[in-house]
């Protein structure tokens, strides 16, 4: 795998949303940020999705998570917005990378997607076309609505996924993203 296609899964897994649920990124920051389900809900609630679907969805989504939390980097000038991008990087790029390396073991057949897809870069554009408070809030929006469907679709796949290699990648990487979005909902508790 290319060192480009490693970067894109890992952008693409650090979101972590489902394709079926990536229209609901394009919400408002108020309603998306609103503390929701716990991490163990979610996951209970949590259906299984086809080896397509979690590659796609998963590839994704982490893309935009890494390149939404570089903007947040580059426009933000609140420390725990800063802080929190800081770690999404982080922690997504490295999630990409154990994707890619068990996207390479995993023997599917699938080949991963390129770009973002129509409704993430719809999001992405609002985002970049926001500042302030403004931003701030609508970016800890979409990473609470992007984290709430990651966590949904790891372990989804983590209970029932049918590619064993994968479904061990979903249930290591699973806590993380269950972190995350405790983080996501701290964040939202904060008065930009």
């Amino acid at each position: 795998m290319s060192k480009l296609s490693n970067i894109l899964v890992a952008v693409a897994l650090l979101a972590g949303v489902p394709a079926a649920s990536a229209q609901t990124m394009n919400m408002p920051a108020t309603t998306a940020a609103a503390a929701g389900p716990s991490p163990a809900e979610i996951a209970k609630a949590a259906t299984v999705p086809a080896t397509p679907v979690f590659v796609d969805t998963a590839a994704r989504a982490n893309q935009f998570e890494i390149v939404t939390s570089q903007l947040a980097l580059e426009k933000s000038k609140n420390k725990k917005v800063l802080a929190f991008a800081k770690k999404m990087v982080k922690d997504h790029t490295k999630i990409g990378k154990n994707f890619g390396a068990a996207f390479g073991k995993a023997k599917t057949g699938l080949t991963l997607p390129t770009g973002l897809g129509d409704d993430f870069d719809k999001t992405l554009a609002r985002l970049k076309s926001e500042d302030g408070a403004t931003f701030d809030a609508d970016y800890i929006a979409v990473q609470t609505k992007g984290h709430q469907d990651a966590v949904g679709l790891f372990a989804g796949y983590a209970k029932g996924g049918d590619n064993p290699t994968l479904k061990a990648f979903a249930k290591k990487t699973l806590p993380i993203i269950e972190m995350h979005l405790k983080m996501c909902y701290d964040l939202a508790k904060l008065k930009l």
